[in-house]
């Protein structure tokens, strides 16, 4: 689900977009993987053995690390609010002929994409 380059611009556009994307693609995957997230956020020390929330402090953990190394929104990259929605469905179209998502814990349809898509936009 790392296709979301439209409009992200020169450089690692791969490695940008799939940042914005971690911490909403992570919260999405979490229900089929839980004791493996619970695991990542262990070893993240974010959660502790036993932490009931460990999975939500991962997330919580990955939308940090995203803020303090600066990670944009689609939004704050400069990409139009407009231009951004209309480009969903190509998208997802995109990152499922990518054959990513079928790594993914969770195996997301082209809707489940796009809504991930359009929450990270702001």
């Amino acid at each position: 689900m790392h296709q979301c380059h439209a409009g992200v611009g020169e450089g690692d556009a791969h490695g940008q977009s799939n940042a914005m994307l971690f911490p909403a693609v992570t919260a999405f995957s979490v229900p089929a993987a839980e004791s493996r997230y619970a695991d990542c956020a262990r070893a993240l020390g974010a959660a502790t053995d036993g932490d009931s929330l460990a999975t939500d402090r991962l997330v919580e953990a990955l939308r940090a690390l995203c803020k303090d190394l600066e990670v944009p929104t689609p939004q704050a990259h400069g990409i139009d609010e407009d231009e951004w929605f209309v480009l969903l469905p190509l998208m997802a179209e995109q990152a499922l002929a990518s054959g990513s998502p079928a790594n993914n814990p969770v195996v997301p349809t082209m809707n489940e994409i796009q809504d991930l898509y359009a929450q990270i936009y702001a």
